[in-house]
């Protein structure tokens, strides 16, 4: 099983470094990483140049610009050659040893879609996400919106193959591939009680500077995936205080 990440960066100089160590230091070695930053200017590049030329068989870097993460996804899987997919924010690094059991388990039951796993929260906020413990349903990811983060989702290639990232949905692209596929019922999601990533919350992250925006657009999310008005109007009813709160931020946010 050949292990790929993505990772989209703009401007992370200050952690990219951190983020390809960890993924270096994977014993596992049937993986690939892929890279997309074509618009940085404070010296990521000079850091990714330097990777790549010493991983040539193992880093590659796409220097094509792109207009958000969502489309800087898509433009990375055009360039994926593994088994299974994920995503690494340039902000956050990999737990000791996790593709090596991520292999473990897939071998035990290599029937899965989507493999999701725990995760740690660090920095501002510390916390441990118990996502393996929650199943992967529609009413659980409205419920404990999002179960877990983006970075701990792993999926099968094949599932790229007929879709795409909504590149209208500019922060909770994860949680709206999660949805569409847990709505199709046509995926097999294996939880896996590991520990994948170590997210950083640390104030200047993206994840941290757009928290609420993304938090909108999830609300968005659910109400697109909602089955009937009646589940739309208790998707707007459990988020009243979000909406109310932040209604001026709801007009910069585009229709998903």
């Amino acid at each position: 099983m050949k292990i790929s990440v993505i990772i989209t960066v703009f401007n992370g100089a200050k952690y990219i470094a951190h983020a390809i160590e960890s993924f270096l230091a994977q014993s596992y070695e049937n993986k690939e990483l892929i890279i997309v930053d074509g618009i940085s200017t404070d010296g990521t590049h000079e850091i990714i140049s330097s990777y790549e030329k010493r991983f040539p068989q193992t880093i590659k870097w796409i220097q094509e610009k792109d207009s958000g993460i969502s489309n800087a996804r898509n433009i990375a899987l055009k360039y994926v050659t593994g088994d299974v997919v994920g995503f690494l924010g340039c902000d956050d690094f990999f737990h000791k040893n996790f593709f090596a059991e991520f292999f473990y388990y897939a071998a035990i039951n290599p029937n899965f879609d989507v493999a999701y796993f725990n995760s740690y929260c660090i920095g501002f906020s510390n916390s441990f996400l118990n996502s393996a413990a929650i199943s992967m349903t529609r009413r659980n990811l409205v419920k404990r919106c999002p179960i877990g983060s983006g970075e701990s989702f792993y999926y099968r290639k094949k599932i790229f193959e007929t879709r795409k990232f909504n590149e209208k949905n500019l922060y909770s692209m994860d949680y709206e591939l999660n949805m569409e596929l847990v709505t199709s019922k046509k995926y097999l999601f294996f939880p896996i009680n590991i520990t994948a990533v170590f997210n950083q919350n640390i104030g200047t992250n993206q994840s941290s500077l757009n928290s609420i925006k993304q938090r909108l657009e999830t609300v968005f999310v659910q109400l697109k995936y909602s089955n009937n008005f009646r589940e739309k109007l208790h998707t707007l009813w459990r988020a009243k205080k979000l909406l109310l709160k932040n209604f001026s931020s709801l007009n910069q946010l585009n229709s998903l």
